[in-house]
């Protein structure tokens, strides 16, 4: 059987609001060091971390002739802790299936919920923290293969919890950090294979970096300053040295960034500017390029900003795009299965997610907006059933639970229309046979093809239905690459003579939803030549 090795992404986080790693297990086949791996150095022995763009080129098929517009199901809700701030997922029992993890604010606990493979959850079970947990995260801290968790906390601590790998947590260790940490991240920032943390202190302008000892134990805190307000940070390789970055989302309309040397120290920060009041950001090429870029959610305009990277760690090129909400958070994905990234924010006072179809370039289109349960404040995305779509996890600060909106199923019906003129001295006609075919990418239960005729004219049949001057012929179930073929008749008579006609075929039901439309419609010509009829 072949290898595998745990692959990890992190969604960063926001003020109360924050967190988003996923962690799963995908083959070693096909993975090249230095270029699949967003950086071989920032990984525990087993752990490797992989941009979000390379974790989607992997685990997603892609999908034909797909509409850009995203779709997701309607959101279903699980329960958690009180006051549920920050989420991520890991598989923490070791079934092979993402689990949820929740900082829970106002309870001072963590919620962990095991998927059950098909997008749903068993009921979460509660764990202790420290008081007030605004962001969680997740890892191997103690290098024993089994996912671990690490909260901060308002109070200025961070709580490490060594999972057992059956869904459980061992002894609970705390250490200080800076003032009012809101936000959290890992990853190897002194090269020593070691998974390390660091906490986004609002504040009092800093970053606490904490350094693994082994075995889940960290040292003294280090402060490094940032620009006024950070209330997210998150851990990339932006000048594509090997060596872990640190980018901050601060209040006042900025981005700090920090190169790493590679030791655990950070050269100073520089500041590029945003839209106004950015909440959280994320370090993702968006526009394909190979150089990493900065994608944030600000809040008090309602936009996302894309700061396209040069790869030196500089972002000097920027583009805001509207968001129908105020946005606490963003987060990547393929939503459409196009190839192209897309964008998905929790918008807080909204109750809502917007989903931003990504155009090529860095440049997304216009937002769909999605219902989700009281007061959204983050969003994760991970692979929760077995169809390889992204689904979407968000935490509900309000309503006390998380919802899950899973990708949606989709097809994609093609029609095609050919036609055999037949000779005949009293009443000639022509032969059509209706092509079918679903490309994909889930099964089509049931379409409805409708065939236009000219006034006039009737059609003979045995696989559609004549009604209201129009033939309905209905197709399904068929799987994926499947085709249908269906045949009707149209005799021409004398009064036709001379006269040129245009039969049309257009899809007109499909379920699931056709995403596509560029396939669903298909014609053909004819003129009548008394005892004969030219096609073309």
């Amino acid at each position: 059987m072949a290898r595998r090795v745990v692959a990890s992404y992190f969604f960063p986080t926001t003020r109360g609001c924050h967190g988003n790693r996923v962690t799963t297990a995908l083959p070693v086949q096909g993975l090249e060091r230095g270029k699949d791996m967003r950086n071989p150095r920032m990984a525990h022995a087993g752990v490797m971390v992989f941009s979000v763009a390379a974790l989607m080129a992997m685990a997603l098929p892609r999908m034909a002739g797909t509409s850009p517009r995203p779709l997701l199901d309607a959101p279903r809700a699980s329960p958690t802790g009180m006051g549920p701030r920050a989420v991520a997922l890991g598989d923490f029992d070791e079934d092979g299936r993402l689990d949820v993890i929740t900082a829970n604010h106002t309870a001072g606990t963590v919620s962990v919920l095991r998927g059950l493979g098909d997008g749903t959850f068993a009921p979460g079970v509660e764990r202790s923290t420290e008081s007030l947990p605004g962001a969680v995260a997740v890892g191997d801290f103690d290098g024993d293969g089994h996912l671990d968790a690490v909260t901060s906390h308002f109070g200025g601590t961070v709580s490490v919890l060594l999972g057992r790998g059956d869904g459980t947590f061992g002894a609970r260790t705390d250490h200080s950090v800076g003032a009012e940490p809101s936000s959290i991240d890992v990853g190897d920032f002194n090269g020593d294979g070691r998974l390390d943390v660091v906490t986004a202190n609002a504040l009092d302008d800093s970053l606490s970096v904490l350094l693994n000892r082994g075995s889940g134990q960290f040292t003294h805190q280090k402060d490094v300053p940032t620009g006024t307000n950070p209330f997210a940070v998150t851990v990339g390789d932006v000048n594509h040295d090997g060596k872990a970055d640190l980018v901050t989302a601060n209040f006042v309309d900025a981005v700090s960034v920090l190169l790493g040397n590679g030791d655990g120290t950070f050269r100073p920060r520089t500041d590029f500017a945003t839209g106004n009041a950015p909440y959280s950001v994320v370090v993702v090429d968006v526009d394909g390029d190979g150089k990493q870029d900065l994608v944030t959610a600000n809040f008090r305009d309602r936009s996302v900003s894309v700061l396209h990277g040069d790869g030196t760690g500089a972002f000097l090129s920027r583009a805001d795009f509207p968001v129908r909400g105020g946005p606490y958070f963003v987060a990547p994905g393929d939503f459409n299965g196009d190839g192209t990234l897309d964008l998905v924010t929790a918008n807080f006072a909204e109750n809502t997610v917007s989903l931003l179809p990504g155009q090529g370039h860095g440049a997304f289109g216009a937002d769909t907006l999605l219902p989700t349960g009281e007061g959204p404040a983050a969003v994760a995305v991970g692979l929760l059933d077995a169809d390889l779509k992204p689904d979407v996890v968000t935490v509900n600060a309000r309503g006390h639970d998380v919802s899950v909106l899973r990708a949606a199923a989709s097809s994609d019906v093609g029609v095609a229309l050919t036609a055999v003129p037949r000779r005949g001295m009293s009443t000639p006609r022509i032969d059509y046979t209706l092509t079918v075919t679903q490309h994909g990418p889930d099964p089509l239960a049931r379409a409805v093809i409708t065939v236009a005729l000219p006034p006039g004219l009737l059609a003979s049949t045995r696989d559609c239905q004549m009604a209201s001057g129009a033939l309905q012929c209905e197709v399904g179930p068929l799987a994926v690459g499947d085709t249908a073929l269906l045949r009707f008749s149209a005799p021409l008579p004398r009064s036709s003579l001379g006269l040129s006609y245009r039969i049309t075929a257009t899809r007109t039901l499909s379920i699931p939803a056709d995403l596509q439309s560029a396939n669903d419609v298909a014609s053909q010509d004819y003129m009548s030549l008394g005892g004969l009829a030219a096609t073309w």
